[in-house]
């Protein structure tokens, strides 16, 4: 094998095609307690509203500014809200996406942020137990959300939430780590041919 070849396989295997995003599956029942929630690591989150779940939280970092959207979808007439790193709410949406699911699109400044979901009729609570109704624009004021509830019956089902914006991943995906790997060895093949 000529250097020339071996350079091109090295870079190649270096470089890699870039690794593919699977998705978030939530973890057993994702918190309703913004607190606790659950820190999601892919554009796409998938999970399920049981009977008597009151909605899912998840945490989401972004590492750059840019217009968060988010389409909730699945078996459930899902309800999005978004809220930031202090749990204050943001903007929420209940019905503007395809037949009953949820829509948005967002600016955000890099940081850490909420995403909860629930069926229709999830509500925001905030320590004095005032309530947002999760649709639009949150009111000025409102304060730190502690949970979302669900203020009806609960529909089970299961959904995803496809985000426009994938949040930073922290760790590496192992197909990332295998194609850097075998780019390294490549490189050392160069060195001894």
């Amino acid at each position: 094998m000529t250097t020339y070849y071996r350079f091109t396989l090295a870079g190649l295997l270096a470089l890699g095609a870039g690794a593919a995003h699977a998705a978030y599956i939530e973890s057993g029942d994702a918190s309703d307690v913004l607190a606790a929630a659950q820190r999601a690591t892919d554009a796409t989150i998938q999970g399920t509203i049981g009977q008597g779940d009151q909605g899912d939280v998840f945490k989401l970092i972004f590492g750059s500014a840019g217009t968060l959207t988010v389409n909730a979808t699945g078996a459930i007439d899902s309800q999005i809200g978004l809220f930031a790193a202090g749990f204050n709410p943001l903007v929420g949406d209940d019905d503007a996406g395809a037949s009953l699911d949820a829509f948005f699109s967002y600016g955000i400044a890099a940081g850490t942020y909420y995403l909860g979901i629930g069926d229709y009729a999830t509500v925001a609570l905030n320590g004095s137990n005032a309530t947002w109704f999760m649709n639009g624009l949150a009111p000025a004021g409102f304060g730190p959300v502690l949970q979302i509830r669900n203020a009806s019956s609960i529909s089970a089902g299961s959904y995803t939430l496809a985000l426009a914006m994938p949040p930073a991943n922290g760790v590496p995906e192992p197909g990332t780590k295998a194609l850097f790997g075998l780019g390294l060895l490549g490189v050392a093949s160069l060195r001894r041919g």
